[in-house]
């Protein structure tokens, strides 16, 4: 199978340390957390959302000791963030003081934030196109991320069982830009559930000083297996395509 992609100018903002994040979120305080990479994984911005009590400062030196202790990356306290927000139990007449240099928003917005730390932009498939010649079948993708426009084809057999693996294969290239790490089909397959078919995609990503992962997406089939199978592929990256 060979693939072929459409490149655009475009800076992507990744996560590529899940870890990272998920460990952030075990500090004493810590609500949520995201952490956005670039290409390389290496952190760009740091945003930590915590209940009152320690200082925000300390907060951040939490951060840099555990990024250095657990995975050895260097954290540069000016890429890191906190917001704290009192707690749904808390008496609001209650508040903790917090210093000067502390961000502290009213508890009306605590939803909000919390939304906006975990959510991010995700890129949407525009369009799939499935074309067959002989023994030979190609597949075409077009997805939208802000505004932007990325197109990304795949050729193979067109047997009817390799079309999974060939509509994720182009969907795979038409947001390489966005992902900037390599990254594979392991497997592509619609499944019977029973009910409702499922487009099943298993991805092997190469990433920075982590190595190896593999990831699984699915999406149910409705009528059209081609798009649930490139709505599977963005399920499965999903955490790894933020913004």
């Amino acid at each position: 199978m060979t693939v072929t992609r459409e490149r655009l100018p475009f800076m992507p903002t990744l996560r590529l340390l899940p870890d990272l994040e998920d460990a952030i979120r075990q500090l004493t305080g810590v609500r949520a957390a995201s952490v956005v990479t670039d290409g390389q994984a290496n952190p760009t911005e740091v945003h930590v959302l915590a209940s009152p009590g320690k200082p925000a400062k300390q907060l951040v030196r939490d951060v840099q000791s555990l990024a250095m202790a657990q995975f050895g990356i260097d954290i540069d306290h000016r890429i890191v963030s906190v917001v704290q927000i009192e707690d749904e139990s808390a008496d609001a007449d209650a508040a903790a003081t917090v210093d000067p240099d502390e961000a502290k928003l009213p508890q009306t917005t605590a939803d909000a934030v919390l939304e906006e730390v975990e959510a991010s932009a995700r890129p949407v498939i525009a369009e799939i196109a499935l074309r067959s010649t002989g023994s030979e079948a190609e597949a075409e993708v077009s997805v939208t991320f802000e505004s932007e426009t990325f197109i990304g084809t795949a050729t193979g057999a067109s047997a009817s069982s390799q079309r999974p693996r060939l509509v994720a294969a182009a969907t795979l290239t038409a947001i390489a830009e966005l992902l900037g790490v390599p990254t594979d089909v392991e497997s592509a397959s619609i499944v019977d559930t029973g009910t409702n078919p499922v487009a099943l995609v298993v991805l092997t990503l190469a990433v920075p000083r982590i190595g190896s992962q593999s990831v699984a997406g699915s999406a149910v089939v409705r009528g059209d297996e081609a798009g649930a199978g490139a709505r599977a592929v963005l399920a499965a990256l999903n955490r790894r395509l933020g913004g």
